[in-house]
C-alpha cells in the first residue's frame, strides 16, 4: 500500500501547525537540567501519532486496491477536489490527487476576480479587459500532465467582483460603462478566457461554472415578482452585473460561454452553480432560472449543487439524516426537467474531534446515496469534495472553519486516510 506521508511532510504539518497556533506564551529560561520538549518537538509527536492513528485504521478496513476514481466510474461519476497554489506545492496533497481523483477545481484562480488585471485592462489597444493567467496556468498545467479534468470555476460571479471592471478606462472613480459596453466586455471576456485554457492545455476544462450564485435567499435580495430570484444584491452590497448589463445578464453568460465554445471546438458541459441547491424556495428558484436560459437553445446543461452540509460554524446541524434525502430528492428535481447534476463543493460539516465515527457513518450514507441515485438515475456526473482533510489548527473565525469544519475531512491534515476513506471505497465498490 502506497505510504502518503513522509518524514519531510511530519516536518511540513509540523512548521504549519506552529505557524497556525498564534504567539506562545513566554517560556521559562531552560537550565541544562531543563528536559521539557520544545513546541516543534511536541507538534513532531502529535503527527506522529496522527500517522500512527492512521495506520491503524487501515489495519480495521479491507484493503483499497483501484482508485477512488475508477470506484466512482462504476457508477458513472467522476471524483474531484480542490487545489490551489500553495497545496499545488505540496507532495503529500498532490500524492493524494494523483492517488485517487479525477477532476480538480481551483479554489479562487480561474475566478474574474483573480484573472483580470487592472493596470494592464487600463492600457489595453481595443478596450477589452485583459487577463493574467499565471497561477491558473500553473494548475492546468498540473492537470495536464497528471491525465485530471478540470472544473472552471466561475466566469460570472458577483461576489468579490472589482468594481472598476464595470467602470470607464478601468477606472475605480470612473463613471460606470452602459449597458452596451458591459455586454461587450463580457463576452470577451468570456471567450478569451474559455480560449486560453482549450488553446493551451486542449481538453482539460471539461466544463465550466458560467454563473455562480445568482439566486438570492431573502426577499430583499431580488425583485419583486421575479420568479427566477436573481440576485440583485448580497449582504447589502449590489450585484453590478445585475446593475449594469440588467436582469438578464445570467441568460446573456450562458449565450456567451456556448458561442465561446463553439468558437474554440471544444467539448465543454455548461453549469449553474449555487449553495443551498437542496433547499425550498431555492431549488425551484434555481429550476425556473435555468428554464429562462434553456429557453430558445439548451444553453445550461447542468446544475452545480455546493453541498455544504451541516450547521454553519457550529456542530449543532450537522450530520443530519433528514439532509441526506433533500438532497437526493433535490438531484432527482433537477434530473426531471432534463440536467446533469455535479456535487462541486461537497463538505460534511464536523466541529468536534470526539463525533469522528459519527461522521464516518455519515459519510458512508451520504456517499450510499450518490451512488444509488447515479445508478438509478444516470444524471450525477461529478462529485468533487471541497473539505478533504481534516484541519485541527484553524481558528474559529477562520473562514474554512466556518465553511467546512476542522473534522470534515476523508482524510487527515497530513493526507493519511480516515475512516470516512474506506467507507466510501466499500461504499462505491
Amino acid at each position: 500500500m502506497k505510504k502518503l506521508f513522509t518524514l519531510a511532510a511530519i516536518s511540513l504539518a509540523a512548521l504549519t501547525l506552529i505557524s497556525c497556533s498564534g504567539k506562545a506564551k513566554s517560556a521559562p529560561a531552560q537550565t541544562v537540567q531543563d528536559t521539557t520538549p520544545s513546541m516543534a518537538d511536541r507538534i513532531m509527536k502529535s503527527a506522529e501519532k496522527t500517522e500512527a492513528a492512521a495506520k491503524a485504521v487501515e489495519e480495521d478496513f479491507p484493503e483499497v486496491t483501484s482508485p477512488l476514481y475508477e470506484l466512482a466510474a462504476k457508477h458513472g461519476f467522476k471524483l474531484g477536489t480542490v487545489i490551489n497554489p500553495q497545496n499545488l506545492q505540496k507532495k503529500a496533497y498532490t500524492d493524494m490527487v494523483k492517488a485517487d481523483f479525477n477532476s480538480l477545481t481551483a479554489g479562487n484562480e480561474f475566478k474574474a476576480y483573480s484573472l483580470l488585471s487592472q493596470t494592464a485592462s487600463q492600457k489595453s489597444e481595443n478596450g477589452m479587459p485583459v487577463m493574467n493567467y499565471n497561477q491558473a496556468d500553473a494548475i492546468a498545467k498540473f492537470a495536464q500532465e497528471n491525465g485530471i479534468g478540470i472544473r472552471g470555476h466561475v466566469l460570472v460571479w458577483d461576489a468579490y467582483m472589482p468594481v472598476w471592471f464595470f467602470k470607464e478606462g478601468y477606472k475605480n472613480d470612473g463613471a460606470f460603462v452602459s449597458s452596451d459596453v458591459m455586454k461587450k466586455r463580457l463576452q470577451y471576456y468570456i471567450e478569451e478566457v474559455v480560449s486560453h485554457f482549450e488553446t493551451k492545455f486542449p481538453g482539460v476544462v471539461y466544463c465550466w461554472d458560467v454563473v455562480n450564485e445568482a439566486v438570492g435567499d431573502g426577499a430583499n435580495e431580488y425583485a419583486s415578482g421575479d420568479a427566477r430570484h436573481v440576485r440583485t444584491s448580497r449582504g447589502g452590497s449590489p450585484n453590478y452585473f445585475y446593475d449594469v448589463i440588467g436582469p438578464d445578464y445570467v441568460e446573456l453568460s450562458f449565450k456567451y460561454a456556448r458561442q465561446a465554445a463553439k468558437k474554440a471546438n471544444a467539448d465543454i458541459k455548461l453549469f449553474y452553480n449555487d449553495y443551498n441547491t437542496f433547499l425550498s424556495p431555492k431549488r425551484e428558484a434555481i429550476g425556473k432560472l435555468v428554464e429562462s436560459i434553456n429557453k430558445n437553445e439548451k444553453l445550461c446543461d447542468g446544475v452545480g449543487m455546493q453541498g455544504y452540509i451541516g450547521g454553519y460554524g457550529q456542530q449543532a446541524g450537522c450530520m443530519n439524516p433528514n439532509d441526506i434525502n433533500k438532497f437526493k430528492n433535490a438531484i432527482v428535481f433537477y434530473t426531471n426537467i432534463g440536467l446533469e447534476v455535479q456535487v462541486t463543493e461537497l463538505a460534511l460539516r464536523n466541529y468536534e474531534k470526539g463525533k469522528a465515527e459519527q461522521h464516518a457513518a455519515f459519510y458512508e450514507s451520504f456517499f450510499k446515496m450518490l451512488a444509488d441515485i447515479a445508478d438509478e438515475r444516470g444524471s450525477l456526473t461529478c462529485v468533487a469534495i471541497w473539505g478533504i482533510c481534516d484541519n485541527p489548527a484553524l481558528p474559529k473565525n477562520d473562514y474554512s472553519y466556518k465553511m467546512n469544519g476542522p473534522y470534515c475531512g476523508m482524510y487527515n491534515y497530513n493526507c493519511t486516510r480516515k475512516a470516512e476513506y474506506f467507507k466510501v471505497a466499500g461504499v462505491l465498490e
